[in-house]
């Protein structure tokens, strides 16, 4: 219950955040200073998140075992196939979230929440999703240049000298 309370705080402040492209002034458009000292008339829109696998459960309201893009069993999350999965409805989870049909919310991994993404015209969630790839290219290099940093200080008996410092 503290789990649900918690992530539905963070959906409430994005949903106040984000409440500019779901107002009436974003379909109208808001005049905005640009770079070049002209105020023009914008249409702000949503195209994308930049996340990792834990911040897109977050933001989608998932399992942190669930894809935010498409209905993957979660034993299968990570692997590639070539046939495909459909991708997730947001449509039906508000129908289902509307109704309180929590058991099929709970069946599709979907948290029992009012989604902040879903009150934004003109937004399909699962297109939202991009991948953080300096935070994993970070993650990944480091660990490998670690491991080959660690194993060359081993072998020529410097480790501990390394660890000391």
């Amino acid at each position: 219950m503290q789990e649900i309370q918690a992530l539905q705080t963070i959906h409430d402040v994005l949903t106040h955040l984000l409440k500019p492209l779901s107002d009436e002034g974003c379909r109208n458009g808001y005049e905005m200073a640009c770079g070049d000292g002209n105020v023009r008339l914008c249409f702000p829109n949503l195209v994308c998140w930049l996340a990792d696998q834990i911040e897109n459960a977050t933001i989608h309201g998932i399992a942190s075992n669930r894809c935010p893009t498409c209905i993957i069993p979660p034993d299968k999350l990570g692997e590639y196939s070539e046939s495909g999965y459909l991708t997730c409805s947001h449509k039906d989870y508000i129908a289902a979230y509307t109704k309180s049909d929590a058991s099929s919310l709970n069946a599709n991994g979907v948290k029992n929440i009012k989604n902040a993404l879903w009150s934004i015209p003109n937004v399909n969630p699962p297109e939202l999703v991009r991948a953080d790839i300096l935070h994993n290219i970070l993650l990944g290099v480091f660990e490998h240049m670690m491991g080959w940093i660690q194993g060359f200080l081993e072998y020529h008996d410097r480790i501990n000298a390394f660890d000391y410092v």
